[in-house]
């Protein structure tokens, strides 16, 4: 039998779940591609991408995420160029392979076409923010891969689940960790309950992990310097007390609905709930997959295996837990919800469908569907016309927020800056470089983590002959542990001293034009 139809015949539903993932992230970039601008976390990734192509090494040259993201992007950036657009493109295009396992799953319930699309569609609208989409991608990839061992737990399918550990932390190390305890916990089950040995079962998703991590292997390996990076980011993750402006959860009887429109009530009032629901029902699946028969876990993997994912996917929204940060972990609950089906007796299936379908359905309309950039510029009020700004090299449907802002940055450097002059922006406005097409003159281009004295001087070498910066004074996230003068002291106190203000006419107190002093 070739790998083709071996394939085929291991997921016969392949092709339909690929072509329904493919036509719905099309869909959802060509409507959402231009819309909106992000220029502190979005352009993150944007800046990291266009310097990866440059040539550049995240985490070696400049701070970023793992290196699995930029060197996709990278990829698209060579074929489709160094625009915005083409980063937004490379992520959807990573989103269809995501949706695409993610139906694999739900294909275990029903083979209908039309089920099949309405579920991608509820997936697919849960993809947000348009820069994050790798995090929820990689969540059903996991549960596929997931279900996989559950169904049937074979040495080749443990070596695949453990590659697929070793690339999702190529992505994000926490992604990896969240991946290699639920494979981990998959693995662990089915021996149990299929009597299978532990140790070589551990063994092979170890040796899988290795292989899936040799790409970051060889970085540390065979790139000069890299070695060094990598051992320093670990050890500023290790340093920090946490890597994000923490929110606690948003219970609905945390929530102000004062004043709110009904619309924006019931999203909050959703989202909230979700916090309470999502880990209740991961225990109460996990419990019950705890008391599957051994001849029954197969028709229970659907449920379980996402179930396994989704507990340790949760934490990357106990910490900010705000919607974006839901919507990058709340992918295998869906897979699990939409799953139901194939485990209640063929005289209940219908109704099943019908009922969990249906709620996730209403779910995601205020969930997020009120979130979504095409829905928010549609429901704009009156007289709120969204304008056509160039950026980069793209043009881009902004808010007219978004729009006075990126011209008035953009003004201001055109007005001040000579191009031979070296500009330093905040974390805020981490997007003019791309836009402007220059390079951050510091290594860390987003300052928003507590620094140590090292960490402070090497950034004020990097900053010596910076004659420009253009800062916003607001903390970022809303902690206020994240303000330049906070966490970088030194660097803080070196700009007040070495450089005088230049008014910005047109744009908010809060954004601070610094020139050096004579």
């Amino acid at each position: 039998m070739t790998l083709k139809a071996r394939i085929r015949a291991s997921e016969p539903a392949l092709v339909p779940c690929a072509t329904v993932a493919a036509l719905l992230c099309a869909t959802m970039f060509l409507l959402q591609g231009r819309l909106g601008l992000n220029l502190q976390d979005e352009a993150f990734l944007w800046y990291g991408a266009t310097a990866t192509h440059a040539g550049e090494l995240p985490l070696r040259d400049f701070r970023a995420y793992d290196p699995g993201r930029y060197f996709w992007c990278a990829a698209w950036i060579a074929g489709f160029g160094e625009g915005l657009v083409a980063v937004r493109g490379a992520g959807w295009a990573f989103a269809a392979l995501g949706v695409t396992a993610g139906l694999l799953v739900v294909s275990r319930s029903t083979r209908n076409i039309a089920w099949i699309a309405l579920a991608g569609a509820i997936l697919v609208t849960w993809m947000s923010p348009p820069w994050k989409l790798y995090e929820s991608s990689l969540a059903m990839i996991v549960s596929w891969i997931a279900v996989r061992v559950v169904e049937r737990p074979t040495s080749a399918r443990r070596i695949a689940a453990g590659v697929v550990v070793g690339l999702t932390a190529f992505f994000g190390r926490n992604l990896g960790l969240y991946a290699g305890l639920a494979l981990l916990a998959a693995t662990l089950y089915t021996c149990w309950k299929v009597r299978q040995p532990f140790a070589r079962s551990i063994g092979e998703l170890a040796a899988g992990t290795l292989a899936g991590y040799a790409p970051m292997l060889a970085l540390v390996a065979f790139a000069a310097g890299y070695r060094e990076a990598f051992v320093e980011s670990i050890a500023f993750y290790a340093r920090q007390g946490a890597l994000n402006a923490e929110l606690p959860f948003p219970f609905p009887w945390r929530i102000d609905l004062t004043g709110r429109a009904f619309l924006a009530a019931a999203g909050a009032l959703t989202v909230g709930s979700l916090f309470l629901v999502v880990p209740v029902a991961y225990t109460a699946t996990l419990a019950r997959g705890f008391f599957a028969r051994a001849g029954d876990i197969a028709r229970w993997a659907p449920i379980v295996a996402p179930a396994c994912v989704g507990a340790a996917w949760f934490h990357h929204a106990s910490v900010r837990s705000d919607l974006p940060h839901l919507a990058q972990s709340i992918h295998p609950f869906l897979l699990a919800v939409l799953s139901l089906p194939g485990v209640v007796s063929a005289a209940r299936v219908g109704f099943v469908r019908v009922a969990a379908w249906g709620t996730l359905v209403l779910v995601t309309t205020f969930g997020i569907g009120t979130s979504l950039p095409l829905v928010r510029r549609a429901l704009a009020p009156e007289g709120f016309e969204y304008a056509a700004v160039v950026v980069g090299k793209d043009a881009l449907q902004l808010s007219p927020n978004e729009a006075n802002l990126v011209r008035g940055l953009m003004a201001a450097v055109e007005h001040h800056v000579r191009p031979e002059e070296e500009l330093w922006v905040s974390a805020q406005f981490l997007g003019l470089y791309p836009i402007l097409g220059r390079r951050a003159p510091t290594w860390d281009i987003y300052p928003a983590w507590q620094a140590d004295e090292r960490e402070e001087e090497r950034m004020l070498r990097e900053l010596a002959a910076v004659r420009w910066a253009i800062l916003d004074v607001r903390p970022i996230g809303g902690d206020p542990r994240m303000r330049l003068e906070i966490s970088h002291p030194r660097v803080w106190r070196w700009l007040l001293d070495s450089f005088e203000r230049v008014p910005l006419p047109g744009l908010p107190d809060r954004i601070v034009c610094l020139r050096r002093k004579d």
